[in-house]
């Protein structure tokens, strides 16, 4: 578009320059799309700003021997909430998971052998894997909300794992060969880089699931599953299978999280019920612009988003904030997440 403007001697062109324009609205575009990574980024700068002992290699390796656990609880929650559904659940399957493994250890005399450890990690798996298939079952087969059917097993399964440990805090026999495997896995470090062993098994997690869900039909089915379930349905694909699935493979990577929080302390008790691990999984996939609705979210997006969660955590601990405090600020993160995520979504449109 051209317009004139007099100036008293000589008109004057003043061009609005649509490429401009458009580039403006491609950077901006980028960064709603990659706004996870950008926050990233920034958070990074601030926690090296507020504490020098942020990027310090024994805080890093730490922070990321913490995430452990929540990475592969949160890719579980990932694929369910690509199906459109939600897990409640978790805190509590981690719970059953970490107590399994330890009653077979301690109660079972699992812990007297190598070949007893890789029982005991395989039972508090299945305890999990079961749980999770129970979920699945119910909301695929029997058409149950999932919200209601995981508040449920959330619940239940908290008050079976009090019952088993009567609300005392079990203790491995840490010189019994099999716990000291164990444990030595969930706490040692590889002696040439010092990166903590937990977290080799979640890069190869990671690593898998995303070769899963980005080049696989299960991977495509189940982001279909939950950007048009009716769609899928009527093409003949049995979304029943695929909602199941999501739910007994997120029961699985629970267990095998339940397992590491048992190296890890080298006990098991029911409290771990009541760690935010529902909260974190569910803040770092809608962080990672996972969108609550189903059919929209990626594996590399969520572990950056969990590790949003992790970064903003520990910039609250090295600043000594009270834990009842990170609850709330961990509560309103959710919330911009799923905000942001909205306008996002309306921009686009």
């Amino acid at each position: 578009m051209v317009t004139l403007a007099e100036t008293g001697k000589a008109p004057v062109f003043e061009v609005n320059n649509p490429v401009r324009g458009k580039q403006k609205r491609t950077l901006l575009s980028l960064i709603i799309k990659y706004n996870a990574l950008v926050i990233l980024a920034l958070l990074i700068v601030v926690a090296s700003a507020i504490s020098p002992i942020f990027h310090s290699g024994g805080n890093i390796y730490n922070l990321f021997r913490q995430q452990s656990t929540y990475m592969l609880i949160s890719l579980g929650m990932l694929m369910v909430i690509l199906t459109g559904e939600i897990d409640l659940s978790v805190s509590s399957m981690a719970a059953m998971g970490s107590i399994m493994t330890a009653v077979a250890l301690s109660v079972w005399g699992f812990e007297n052998s190598a070949w007893g450890m890789v029982g005991a990690i395989a039972i508090g798996i299945a305890t999990c894997t079961i749980i999770g298939a129970l979920n699945g079952f119910l909301v695929a087969q029997l058409k149950m909300p999932s919200f209601i059917v995981t508040l449920a097993t959330m619940i239940g399964f908290q008050g079976v794992a009090y019952m088993i440990t009567k609300g005392s805090t079990m203790m491995l026999g840490f010189s019994a060969p099999g716990t000291s495997m164990l444990m030595s896995f969930a706490t040692g470090t590889d002696p040439w880089l010092g990166v903590p062993y937990p977290v080799y098994l979640v890069a190869v997690v990671v690593v898998l699931f995303y070769f899963i869900m980005s080049y696989t039909a299960f991977g495509r089915l189940v982001i279909a599953t939950g950007s048009n379930e009716t769609a899928v349905r009527l093409a003949g694909i049995n979304t029943k299978k695929y909602k199941f699935l999501v739910f007994a493979l997120t029961g699985l990577l629970t267990g095998v999280a339940g397992v590491i929080i048992t190296g890890r302390t080298g006990t098991a008790t029911a409290l771990t019920a009541s760690v935010d691990y529902n909260m974190s999984a569910i803040a770092g996939v809608v962080i990672g612009g996972c969108s609550l609705l189903g059919g929209e979210g990626s594996v590399g997006f969520t572990v950056i988003g969990v590790f949003i969660i992790a970064i903003i955590g520990n910039i609250m601990n090295l600043v000594n904030l009270p834990v009842y405090t990170q609850m709330v600020v961990k509560a309103a993160i959710i919330i911009l997440a799923v905000l942001l995520k909205s306008v996002s979504s309306k921009k686009r449109v």
